[in-house]
């Protein structure tokens, strides 16, 4: 996605509309979507890139295929 395009929306906006988007493949049963979507979409942005605890957290949760798990961490995500 253009950057530029990315920077126009605000930080919240932005955030809701990742965390819409892996929610969706979540509800779809699909994990392995859902974390990759929710990280590359977070980490475009400068404001919104994850901290090393939350990606090192999500990997567990990914091994462990907890999608309950990785619901709550982007859920709690601000």
């Amino acid at each position: 996605m253009d950057r530029s395009v990315i920077a126009d929306v605000p930080r919240d906006k932005y955030v809701e509309r990742c965390k819409q988007r892996a929610f969706d493949y979540l509800n779809r049963g699909d994990l392995r979507s859902a974390v990759a979507s929710f990280v590359n979409n977070m980490n475009a942005r400068p404001d919104c890139e994850l901290p090393h605890h939350f990606a090192a957290l999500g990997v567990l949760l990914l091994m462990q295929s907890d999608a309950l798990g990785w619901k709550a961490l982007i859920d709690e995500f601000r």
